[in-house]
């Protein structure tokens, strides 16, 4: 059965790209096939995987009802294709698109896809909207980014008040999968602080690991090369393939 995960905060900078990126190309790394589905306008996930020239993007499914399957593009990763996008995403206007249900069309395009995939990576942009109601229609888990910062928490009460809506109108089978603190650095007090808190009012939904600050991951997306590629020994290839591997242990997948 494919996993379909959105990975979505309301608040921006917190690693939602850096996230879906380095967690799909482990879980490829892993063995799984993989989408990524870039749903933010920046298209940051898609020049990130090294993805310049595509003649048809996401905006051209979710307008124009084209064939999502000729829009995938295989990445330098094997076994991580991606779904690009671009700045026409930002100029959408759903309440002019042609379909009674707009925030199903994701999903149902996805439908067409899913036995292809093991996991579909939905990056969701970081405002709460057309596109963001479309990746959590179509999701079965939302994973959520947290930077230790000081109104990180704040983002996660916003994240939490649009899944529960979600779940009350458009798709009741979704579930959190859980928190993931990125960006993480240990000598900083605030850090260790926000992480602590976190853990104290999530519990067991903050996942274990912690994402550092690494400066092997920003280095890589400015080449375009999945970091687990680009330095396959550092400290942030090291971390997202044990975040990987724990996300599989919450889906008790072998």
């Amino acid at each position: 059965m494919c996993r379909i995960i959105a990975i979505s905060n309301q608040k921006g900078g917190v690693g939602k790209t850096t996230t879906t990126i380095n967690i799909g190309t482990s879980l490829a790394k892993l063995g799984k096939k993989v989408l990524l589905v870039d749903l933010d306008p920046q298209g940051n996930c898609t020049r990130a995987l090294g993805i310049d020239k595509f003649n048809k993007s996401i905006s051209d499914v979710l307008v124009s009802d084209s064939n999502i399957k000729r829009v995938i593009k295989k990445t330098v990763m094997n076994g991580c294709d991606v779904i690009p996008s671009d700045l026409s995403l930002a100029l959408i206007d759903s309440s002019k698109l042609n379909n009674p249900e707009p925030h199903f069309i994701l999903r149902n395009a996805l439908k067409n896809i899913e036995g292809k995939y093991d996991f579909i990576l939905i990056d969701c942009p970081p405002s709460l909207g057309f596109l963001n109601k479309n990746a959590l229609a179509a999701a079965h888990k939302v994973l959520i980014p947290v930077q230790c910062e000081f109104f990180a928490l704040e983002g996660v009460t916003q994240i939490l008040a649009t899944i529960r809506n979600i779940k009350n109108e458009w798709n009741p089978q979704i579930e959190i999968l859980g928190f993931i603190i990125s960006m993480y650095d240990s000598r900083n007090r605030l850090s260790v602080e926000i992480a602590s808190e976190l853990r104290s009012q999530f519990k067991d939904y903050v996942f274990v690991t912690v994402i550092p600050r690494n400066i092997s991951i920003p280095e890589s997306q400015a080449k375009g090369i999945p970091t687990l590629l680009f330095r396959p020994n550092s400290v942030g290839s090291v971390m997202y393939i044990q975040a990987a591997r724990e996300l599989l242990d919450r889906e008790r997948i072998k």
